[in-house]
């Protein structure tokens, strides 16, 4: 595994952040490779809404204890009265099962999961339940499986150790090699390198279509690893066998059953993270090994990344896209508004980009984590459906949210995910060199002139009064009447520490610290210079106030788009 992944290699130079070189606007860098396009773009299939239920969350936080048959039904019909077209369960994680017990595997030991021991005595499969329900609300039902989960740290300090015997007991099958980064020592992930390992989960899977007439399985992939670190590329051959022998057992299974069985991945955000993991999904989809690919961030939604390198795999196909819309916007602002999630208009924008990038559907992961806020369950789900056509999502307003996603966190290396990849776009003007210059790529994937409206909003760090800048869009100058500034906007600030399993291990501090005061500019955004896609804020520094000295940093940026 890789741990220098840079951002921009991360975006698979299909779109660069690079500062300007010097000798002004006109001269700035574009992309040697074709512009992007997305757009024209009709969604394949009749599921638009994938809904996952993780091992625990629901468990924990949202069903009683003890739990009963009808409290899963009703579960259920929440999610159907939603319009959630496909349920996933995660029924596998740690090498335990979880919604489902058999002779075979070891039953999650952790607290939550004793709350389904009743209906497990007497003779009721939970999982069972919830695939019945789901059968009667016509609403497409897979079992989950967690290739490699990560959470052993958590459970450790719940008192039933790691994870299941198969796991804790065989350290000879453990990864052992893993990159610099505390949080990477929170787990000790199995090394599918081993074909025990990769028989271990294909049993899993294997007995979960034999048990439950299910419609299908998911593996989702999104551990700290699956092989060695750096041997990911070598040896994604092996990982391909493993996905390629389930897909078999699955073809076998529907043919018995008159029936296709559906096989999803849930994967990393980008393919060269994939590659990097020892994921070779290009060559799941153009196989025809999965039905559905659903790239993410394991955390945070973003909306500048270009989908469209799964899109072009996947409408050469009949693998269908659905990447992930998760509840926070970066670690940053999870942190400083103590993990409120997102607001509708923010979803309604992340899911204009998807779409045009070519999605066929959305899929929810970590909906139900922040619980805590208002309106809460069932409410929080009913905005779900507004997602589900792209023609429907400007009936609402549209805020498009750009920040450093995983600015702040150490756990990985500075600024990293799990996967090595950077993820803190961002401009910086140096005080030091001449009207310094720089310019940040910002996606909005609408016609903003036909809505009621636009404003763009960027902050910017260390910016003073004496300062002063041009800033352009596409290289279209901003007029200083149109621009307007002011240092005292007022922003939440909690400080509430969001997962303090992860931050206790590592000794790590709980919340990133912003990069300091800071001055907020806001203009007009119209069409032209805006367009639909990929658009570029240009901002230079023409006086620098001379009392100044720390550099000024560009890392958030917003764009409202009203209905």
């Amino acid at each position: 595994m890789s741990s220098h992944l840079s951002r921009r290699r991360f975006l698979e130079a299909a779109v660069a952040t690079a500062a300007w070189p010097q000798g002004g606007f006109s001269q700035s860098r574009r992309l040697t490779a074709p512009p992007l396009k997305p757009g024209g773009h009709t969604p394949r299939g009749l599921r638009r809404i994938l809904y996952v239920s993780d091992p625990s969350s629901i468990a924990r936080r949202y069903l009683p204890d003890p739990v009963s048959e009808q409290d899963l039904r009703n579960w259920v019909d929440t999610l159907a009265a939603s319009r959630v077209d496909l349920f996933i369960q995660e029924a596998y994680t740690q090498g335990w099962t979880t919604y489902w017990r058999s002779p075979r595997f070891d039953y999650d030991a952790r607290p939550q999961h004793r709350r389904f021991l009743p209906l497990l005595d007497e003779g009721k499969q939970p999982l069972g339940i919830l695939l019945d329900q789901c059968r009667h609300r016509r609403m497409t039902f897979l079992a989950g499986l967690r290739v490699n989960d990560n959470h052993g740290h958590v459970s450790i300090r719940q008192g039933v150790g790691a994870g299941a015997g198969f796991l804790v007991n065989n350290p000879q099958w453990q990864i052992r090699e893993m990159p610099p980064g505390p949080y990477y020592a929170l787990s000790t992930p199995m090394d599918f390198t081993f074909a025990p390992v990769r028989d271990y989960l294909f049993s899993v899977a294997e007995e979960l279509v034999n048990r439950f007439d299910v419609d299908g399985l998911e593996l989702c992939f999104r551990d700290h690893a699956y092989f060695p670190a750096g041997a990911g590329p070598e040896r994604k051959e092996l990982m391909n066998e493993l996905v390629g022998r389930i897909r078999g057992m699955l073809d076998k299974k529907g043919r018995d059953r008159n029936k296709d069985l559906l096989l999803g991945a849930r994967v990393f955000q980008t393919l060269e993270e994939c590659d990097a993991m020892g994921l070779d999904v290009a060559t799941w989809i153009k196989g025809g090994l999965i039905n559905y690919v659903s790239p993410a961030d394991t955390m945070y939604c973003e909306p500048n990344v270009p989908w469209e390198a799964f899109s072009r795999l996947t409408r050469s196909s009949r693998c269908l896209l659905y990447p992930g819309l998760l509840p926070w916007s970066s670690l940053r602002m999870r942190r400083r508004l103590g993990g409120q999630p997102i607001t509708l208009d923010q979803q309604r924008a992340l899911a204009m980009n998807m779409y045009g990038a070519g999605a066929d559907g959305i899929f929810f992961y970590n909906h139900f984590v922040p619980l805590s806020w208002a309106p809460f369950y069932p409410q929080m789900l009913r905005g779900l459906a507004e997602t589900r056509e792209p023609r429907e999502l400007t009936r609402g307003n549209r805020h498009y949210v750009f920040e450093p996603v995983w600015a702040g966190c150490l756990g990985f290396g500075v600024d990293r995910t799990s996967t090595g990849a950077v993820k803190a776009d961002r401009m910086v003007l140096k005080r030091g060199t001449p009207r310094s210059e720089g310019q940040y790529r910002f996606r909005v994937c609408e016609h903003i002139g036909r809505s009621r409206g636009a404003t763009l909003l960027f902050r910017a760090y260390h910016a003073v009064d004496g300062d002063r800048f041009q800033v352009r869009v596409n290289g279209t100058p901003v007029p200083d009447s149109r621009l307007r500034r002011r240092g005292d906007e007022r922003r939440s600030d909690l400080k509430a520490i969001v997962d303090p399993n992860s931050t206790s291990s590592s000794g790590l501090p709980p919340v990133p610290e912003l990069p300091g005061p800071f001055s907020t500019f806001w203009f007009d955004l119209t069409e032209p210079p805006a367009q639909y896609g990929d658009n570029w804020l240009e901002v230079r520094l023409t006086h620098g106030d001379p009392d100044q000295t720390r550099d000024i940093l560009i890392d958030e940026v917003e764009v409202f788009v009203s209905a």
